[in-house]
């Protein structure tokens, strides 16, 4: 009896298992954020303030990470941004294939290279990334090629070298957080970042982060960037810009690794 019954759950998971991992909206947001994004798509939030994040998906760890790193860092630049990924077909959560190549297209770094925003105040479209490449440390910079994985690890650590038209050439390190239901990055300055002959940002005082969450049909994409950034006249908006037009480019390439992913696996 016992053996049955392991013998049936084993089938089960292996019919239905890509049903278990799937999230609810009406369980992750606020009823009103949910109606925002299922009318818009879209929810962006942008302060030049200390406050609090208000749109975190109530998803235990990500909570707990984002909370900690704000609570270290006392942001005085915080932005948060939500959007509504539409899987091609409408069903049950994620696959493993699908998973692991959406995780894989996330990875891959160098494909940030020549990657292009909408700059609201030139009012057209600009590269963001005129350089990036994984390397293989903090101290060196020499390219290595994107990792591959068989299947997402729980976590995993990369740095890139990444050259962007505001603050120039810097390092950051990437971590990667998996589990059934997301994938989560963390992104962090390891070098200053300056612009012209003024530091910024100190190093680890930017922090962007990329929250997936698989919610059945959709994909929940919430993204944050938090900076304790130094305010002299004539920088605050600079700096606002950079580190909006550095989420939105983000989200831009998310959504091209989304698209390969799901529609090579259907």
């Amino acid at each position: 009896m016992i053996y049955k019954t392991w013998f049936f759950l084993a089938l089960f998971s292996c019919l239905f298992g890509s049903n278990i991992s799937a999230q609810s909206l009406e369980n992750l947001l606020s009823d009103n954020l949910v109606r925002q994004l299922l009318q818009s798509g879209a929810v962006n939030r942008e302060r030049f303030d200390a406050a609090n994040l208000e749109m975190i998906p109530r998803y235990g760890s990500l909570e707990r990470l984002l909370e900690s790193n704000r609570r270290n860092l006392n942001p005085n630049v915080l932005m948060e941004y939500l959007r509504l990924y539409r899987k091609p077909s409408a069903g049950a959560g994620w696959t493993a294939a699908e998973k692991t190549g959406l995780y894989n297209g996330i990875v891959a770094l160098s494909t940030l290279t020549g990657l292009e925003y909408f700059s609201r105040s030139r009012n057209s479209m600009r590269v963001f990334y005129e350089l990036s490449t994984v390397i293989d440390g903090p101290g060196s910079r020499n390219p290595q090629p994107d990792p591959v994985f068989r299947s997402p690890p729980a976590e995993m650590s990369i740095y890139a070298r990444q050259k962007d038209l505001t603050f120039g050439d810097n390092i950051y390190k990437y971590t990667y957080y998996s589990d059934e239901s997301s994938i989560i990055v963390l992104l962090e300055n390891v070098t200053n970042m300056t612009y012209g002959p003024i530091t910024v940002m100190d190093r680890n005082n930017l922090r962007s982060f990329i929250a997936i969450i698989d919610c059945g049909p959709y994909l929940l994409v919430y993204t944050a960037s938090m900076a304790r950034a130094t305010m002299l006249p004539g920088m605050r908006q600079r700096v606002g810009e950079s580190v909006s037009n550095r989420a939105t480019a983000l989200l831009s390439w998310f959504t091209q690794k989304a698209d390969q992913a799901f529609r090579r696996s259907s």
